[in-house]
């Protein structure tokens, strides 16, 4: 076995095992479950779906299809969420080797991606965005592949996996700029040539394929005697619903102040008694996101000076997944940072190894070792596991955590 793949189904093992391990806990419904797994027992019983109607269907009948295999508890709730989590991490370092051409870069994206506490947290409930995610970076990894194959294949599976983005939440749909932009890019700086004769094939893998994909998301809605213009009125309203959305929340967040992690999220806490308490936390490993940023910042300045391919993918990516907040106004949360995090961790990953060429390997081992102290002392509180109150006040090093 090579040592790219000894390295893959290590960290696929370890994220795995880190996502499934008391998937179960805590047993009762928490935030948004009780609006995504009610949908997803209404699909399995045939029903109207009325408990979340606000979003396309493809995260639904995903909780769902866990549930048909491990029953209607919290546990066949949470089985799809933490399959693609673990699937996220596989998908983020196979985009890297492709970006990068090296399994240590990518090897360590996928090592930083499965430490991150938001992402780990968001693989252990049924919800929509680690769904939205994973569609996202496999969209763009099949993209990568064709540019390295040639094989028109790749397109209509990025295609595809951009589709299911798009079923899964409208904001799924990045891939469908990013990639038209990166690929123009690409021609106009002379990086690629595509042959003439798959012209037609883009159009056919980024127009008719996501389409496609969306609509047969839509099916049980159409088994249940709704028509096309049924369809479209709802699509209508659901639009209108979120442009009139003004409530607000008390873990609401600014799109500024995401990568400096200023407000978590609480998905539950219970004080137990007798000095006792436990939560679920929305929380990224600060040691990752606080080094995020410069990383990031450091790849626009060499990007800006050598127009890299590779800088140019990240850089367009985290951006397409970040930037349009900026013009929302409405209540947004620090997990609407999920889809940027896997270009946070390329950015980080990348930097990391002119790091270890400069510094040595041991330099970003202490790093790596660094980030996985973070995430065993705030493990508790990304998994539901008792601990002291007072260990817990330990933890919130800002009063905003709280």
């Amino acid at each position: 076995m090579s040592r790219s793949l000894l390295l893959l189904a290590a960290v696929l093992l370890f994220a795995g095992g880190l996502r499934t391990f008391r998937l179960a806990e805590p047993p009762a419904m928490v935030f948004d479950e009780i609006y995504y797994a009610k949908a997803a027992r209404q699909y399995l019983a045939g029903q109207e779906i009325t408990e979340e109607i606000t979003h396309p269907p493809m995260s639904k009948l995903l909780v769902a299809a866990g549930m048909a295999v491990a029953g209607d508890r919290s546990l066949g709730w949470r089985l799809a969420p933490a399959a693609s989590g673990t699937l996220l991490v596989l998908l983020v370092f196979l985009l890297a080797r492709e970006v990068t051409g090296s399994a240590f870069t990518a090897a360590t994206a996928a090592v930083l991606l499965a430490l991150d506490g938001l992402a780990f947290v968001e693989s252990r409930i049924a919800k929509p965005d680690i769904f939205l995610v994973t569609f996202l970076v496999a969209a763009y990894w099949a993209f990568w592949r064709y540019l390295r194959s040639g094989r028109v294949g790749w397109l209509y599976l990025s295609g595809a996996a951009a589709g299911m983005s798009v079923a899964t939440k409208w904001t799924g749909a990045a891939p469908l700029g990013v990639i038209p932009f990166f690929l123009a890019l690409l021609l106009w700086q002379g990086w690629a040539r595509l042959p003439r004769r798959h012209w037609l094939h883009l159009v056919a893998a980024y127009g008719l394929a996501p389409l496609a994909v969306y609509l047969l998301a839509w099916t049980p809605y159409f088994l249940r005697g709704h028509d096309l213009g049924e369809w479209a009125r709802f699509h209508v309203w659901m639009f209108r619903f979120h442009a009139g959305l003004t409530a607000t929340h008390p873990y609401q967040s600014a799109w500024w102040s995401w990568p400096l992690l200023v407000r978590p999220i609480w998905y539950d806490y219970q004080d137990l008694g007798g000095g006792q308490v436990r939560g679920i936390i929305a929380l990224g490993n600060v040691v990752v996101w606080w080094a995020a940023l410069p990383a990031l910042l450091l790849l626009g300045w060499e990007t800006a000076r050598r127009r890299t391919p590779a800088g140019t993918f990240v850089l367009a990516g985290f951006l397409a997944s970040y930037l349009p907040y900026v013009f929302i106004g409405r209540a947004l949360f620090l997990y609407h940072m999920l889809p940027a995090l896997p270009f946070m961790v390329l950015a980080l990953a990348l930097a990391l190894a002119r790091v270890r060429a400069r510094a040595g390997p041991a330099v970003v081992g202490l790093y790596l070792a660094a980030a996985a102290l973070w995430f065993v002392a705030y493990y508790p509180l990304l998994s539901a596991l008792p601990l002291a109150q007072a260990r817990f006040q330990r933890l919130m090093w800002f009063g905003t955590w709280i």
